[in-house]
């Protein structure tokens, strides 16, 4: 496995897992600019995530046998789904009397949690990636993958809605993107023009994205024009961030042994994943008694600053000084 085409990879997932931290904060008086990015941030950010996935898998994947497979996706997906949701759902009934929690829960969440996010609708993902880890390993030949993906592009624009039980709904609609990342690793031609780094084809790639959000959140475009930049943006999201990447890469000298704070982010991403809401409630419930008037520009610009970087920084530190030390919770964690 060439090793430049990990590291970008894992550049894109630690950008990634950073826009799902911001894109999950925003307070009821967040500036107009803010929620434009929050937005601009909800139009790909996600599809990288299952492309991102995607891609990971096939150029990681292993001759085992099907059961196997399932067996660690359990240990690595819903064991820390089951521990995370017991863990939020205790904290927010203890501390939802006293202060602000959003979503709150009930006893009946414990039950809930085995068929729905409930301890925090962010979790679908997990369970998405989960249908895709059932589904996928089932077609065992490129031939059979890409027929999956065209069918996953069907299944995609599909008018039938399905049931939110399992988040299977969520499950359809993403399909294609985590088909997309396998697609491009196993076409020669994609792969080589996601991984070379060409500062021409940079610069449009990055234009033809400020182009497309531009005209995406305008007025220019209606009907049929705002369909067609809802469909195309996150593609064109997903190529933008994978160009961002590799230029991060080359500039700044990344290696994969180097310590560099993008890629602890993205060895950290799952467990980012799982804790930064709470982390986050956490610093919101502190910004919410403060006596500031958060509607003022200087103030909100900090307050979002440390509320994003502690849903951030400290998951890595929980990552990296408590989960992955004890065995109990490398097991709970699905941490090897």
């Amino acid at each position: 496995m060439p090793k430049e085409r990990i590291l970008f990879i894992d550049i894109a997932k630690a950008i990634c897992i950073i826009l799902v931290v911001i894109g999950h904060y925003v307070p009821a008086h967040s500036p107009n600019w803010y929620i434009t990015l929050h937005d601009v941030i909800y139009t790909f950010h996600m599809p990288l995530f299952m492309f991102a996935s995607g891609y990971i898998y096939i150029a990681t994947k292993k001759d085992i046998r099907y059961k196997d497979f399932i067996r660690q996706k359990i240990r690595r997906l819903m064991i820390p789904y089951i521990s995370t949701s017991f863990i939020v759902i205790s904290i927010k009934l203890l501390s939802q009397r006293q202060v602000f929690v959003e979503n709150p829960v009930n006893l009946y969440s414990y039950l809930k949690l085995f068929y729905a996010p409930e301890a925090g609708y962010f979790l679908w993902f997990i369970w998405a990636l989960w249908w895709m880890f059932v589904l996928v390993p089932l077609f065992r030949t490129t031939v059979s993958r890409n027929i999956l993906f065209g069918m996953s592009v069907l299944l995609h624009w599909l008018p039938v809605d399905f049931p939110g039980l399992f988040c299977l709904a969520q499950s359809k609609s993403m399909l294609m993107y985590f088909m997309f990342g396998i697609f491009v690793f196993e076409n020669i031609k994609c792969r080589s023009f996601i991984t070379n780094l060409k500062y021409s084809q940079m610069g449009i790639v990055a234009l033809l994205f400020i182009v497309t959000e531009y005209l995406h959140f305008s007025d220019i475009l209606l009907g049929e024009g705002k369909t067609l930049t809802n469909i195309l943006l996150p593609f064109i999201g997903i190529l933008f961030v994978l160009e961002l990447s590799k230029l991060i890469v080359k500039v700044c000298g990344i290696e994969k042994s180097s310590n560099h704070f993008l890629l602890q982010t993205a060895a950290s991403s799952y467990i980012i994943y799982l804790f930064h809401t709470t982390f986050e409630g956490f610093a919101k419930a502190v910004c919410h008694k403060l006596p500031l008037n958060n509607d003022l520009w200087y103030i909100f610009v900090p307050e979002a600053l440390m509320v994003i970087s502690v849903g951030v920084i400290l998951p890595i530190l929980l990552y990296r000084f408590l989960l992955k030390k004890y065995a109990i919770t490398r097991f709970l964690f699905g941490l090897k």
